[in-house]
């Protein structure tokens, strides 16, 4: 079985030759290729990229959804791996996968800890374990079958955030959906330009706005109004 790891950038050239470093060490002599998918960057992400063995790709439509559809789409491997570009998986992660795809495991997640050690964000590490579907997040990573990602249609292009909770929740429509209870690091970088419990808070916000079905443009204002990107995300 290969596994194709996929990562959306939009100007991430101050995180992605570290990840893909480590992706690298990962998978050295394993079945596996790592797949760059960018939105139309305007640093050095690509030249970044081309100094590793990862293939690059420049997407035609700017947007995690869109980017992260047309690379499941040219991998070659049985089983996709998201992972964020700010995100390190978890060590050991590959093996991790291997066996939940020999316990018959379709589509699942890591837990997730923050890079950073602030006590708040510590609390909120924790709630990464539970099932519920607020609990999720793109830091986490995810991993779904090919097979079951094309019958799924793949993430949802009309949207421009929280295309994972709602793929998420399509699968949980037709299979299960396993949190393996390793930790993948997540950046924290956010939480520091705005503040741990202000940003969570918002966050509380836009969730609550997704559960009661409010509109993708109500969403993005809200962050765009009210959180300071430190760096540029693709919704920007």
């Amino acid at each position: 079985m290969e596994i194709s790891i996929i990562i959306p950038t939009y100007n991430e050239e101050a995180n992605i030759l570290p990840l893909l470093h480590f992706l690298e060490e990962e998978i050295s002599g394993k079945s596996a290729e790592i797949i760059v998918i960018d939105g139309g960057s305007t640093d050095a992400t690509r030249t970044r990229v081309m100094e590793t063995s990862a293939r690059f790709m420049l997407s035609e439509n700017k947007g995690r959804a869109f980017q992260m559809n047309e690379a499941a789409e040219a991998a070659k491997g049985d089983l996709l791996y998201f992972v964020h570009a700010d995100t390190r998986p978890p060590v050991g992660f590959y093996e991790h996968l291997l066996n939940a795809v020999n316990n018959r495991i379709k589509a699942g997640c890591f837990t997730s800890i923050f890079d950073w050690a602030h006590p708040f964000l510590r609390f909120c590490n924790w709630f990464s374990r539970l099932p519920f579907w607020f609990c999720r997040g793109g830091g986490q990573t995810l991993f779904v079958n090919k097979r079951l990602f094309k019958h799924l249609e793949g993430f949802d292009t009309s949207m421009m955030i929280m295309e994972e909770y709602d793929f998420i929740e399509r699968v949980k429509e037709v299979d299960r959906f396993k949190v393996i209870k390793e930790n993948a690091i997540s950046s924290a970088r956010d939480y520091r330009a705005n503040g741990a419990v202000r940003l969570q808070m918002i966050y509380a916000y836009v969730f609550f706005l997704y559960s009661i079905g409010a509109s993708q443009e109500k969403m993005v204002k809200t962050i765009k109004k009210h959180v300071v990107k430190p760096s540029k995300s693709c919704i920007d």
